[in-house]
């Protein structure tokens, strides 16, 4: 090999040694690139993930929070479903076991009430057949009274020949049979009842929404 074919050949070697760096060079540098870009995305996904994740828990602690809420609601509804359950069998049995005074004057309070509702000044009076014909006129004859004091008016009043087919109270009727007015104690309560029992509830379970009676 001459001396000009030596420097040829170690010049060829230099610049194959220059292509080869300057190729491992871009080899590292695109690698570097290609794991930078990689870790980036693999950052960028593992956040998607996370927030994906800490968006799906906050939806399902919400759906718990509520779900339990509605079953704490449930069951507050439930006491006071219970509890006014037994308001009303508690008013129904003091009713239903009034001594005989106190059954006298609430009839005569109901004969009132009754009167009051109805145009006519001359009534039948139908009481349980079980009060002899004595009571019945001393029925009759204070309801005349009472109905002159509280609704100023002169009525006249009368035993009725049929008995009420009530034991806690009493039936008024018109002296022309058109109207009739059946007032018992118990019958007084069912229709009053769900006025009474929203003022129950919110006396007894003020944490606990009412809804209105239709």
């Amino acid at each position: 090999m001459t001396q000009s074919s030596d420097k040829l050949f170690e010049e060829v070697l230099a610049d194959g040694r220059t292509k080869v760096e300057r190729a491992r060079r871009r080899g590292e540098r695109d690698a570097q690139a290609i794991r930078k870009k990689a870790a980036q995305d693999a950052q960028a996904m593992a956040e998607r993930i996370l927030a994906d994740a800490g968006t799906e828990a906050d939806l399902k602690r919400r759906q718990i929070l509520a779900t339990l809420e509605i079953e704490a609601q449930r069951e507050r509804l439930g006491r006071c479903e219970d509890g006014l359950k037994r308001v009303y069998e508690s008013v129904q049995a003091r009713l239903a076991s009034l001594e005989d005074h106190e059954m006298r004057q609430a009839r005569l309070r109901l004969a009132v009430d009754a009167v009051a509702q109805m145009p006519d000044d001359d009534v039948l009076v139908a009481l349980p057949p079980d009060l002899h014909d004595a009571e019945a006129q001393q029925v009759v004859d204070e309801l005349a009274s009472r109905v002159a004091g509280q609704l100023g008016r002169t009525v006249t009043a009368r035993p009725a020949d049929r008995p009420a087919e009530v034991t806690d109270g009493l039936v008024v009727r018109s002296a022309d049979g058109r109207r009739e007015i059946v007032n018992s104690l118990q019958e007084r309560l069912r229709r009053q009842w769900p006025a009474l029992r929203i003022a129950a509830a919110a006396r007894l379970f003020p944490e606990v929404p009412q809804r209105k009676e239709r």
